[in-house]
């Protein structure tokens, strides 16, 4: 029995490191790094296009359309950060990201955390379908994106 005990926990943690290794290695080049977390940013903007449209009146506004984009979105912005720490999926022909990113990492992460707290917030507000609450936190997740564009895209 205690044999068997053994083996399941040999399995385990094998199984535990080949993934902690898959996840530090999740692409096989830059350029999928690259495309990865445009991908991501691209999906995401999508979402978020959609709901400044209702914000800003120019689309009718749809509370449960709204808090589903506000839920998609919040979802996506964990997403596209491992995209950036690959080896070698720093600027180059195929992206926007500017060295700022690199140069300044520890303030990219914190920007991309906040940006995270902020995505949340406001899929908490599109819950309340309190549009003055929801107008609140769009703008803030709004000039969190914009901040950190200003900074570190081209």
């Amino acid at each position: 029995m205690l044999s068997k005990v053994v083996k399941t926990t040999v399995v385990a943690l094998a199984i535990a490191g080949s993934t902690a290794v898959l996840a530090q290695h999740a692409f096989n080049d830059a350029d999928k790094a690259v495309e990865y977390r445009q991908k991501a940013f691209s999906i995401m903007q999508n979402n978020f296009a959609y709901m400044g449209d209702m914000v800003k009146g120019d689309v009718a506004f749809d509370a449960a359309i709204f808090a589903e984009r506000a839920e998609t979105f919040a979802k996506l912005t964990g997403v596209p950060w491992t995209g950036f720490s690959q080896e070698g999926a720093m600027p180059g022909d195929n992206t926007d990201a500017l060295p700022a990113i690199w140069d300044n990492w520890d303030d990219f992460q914190q920007r991309a955390a906040d940006f995270q707290k902020d995505a949340d917030n406001l899929a908490v507000a599109a819950r309340s379908g309190d549009q003055g609450d929801i107008r609140s936190a769009f703008m803030a997740a709004a000039k969190n994106c914009k901040g950190c564009h200003d900074q570190y895209k081209d």
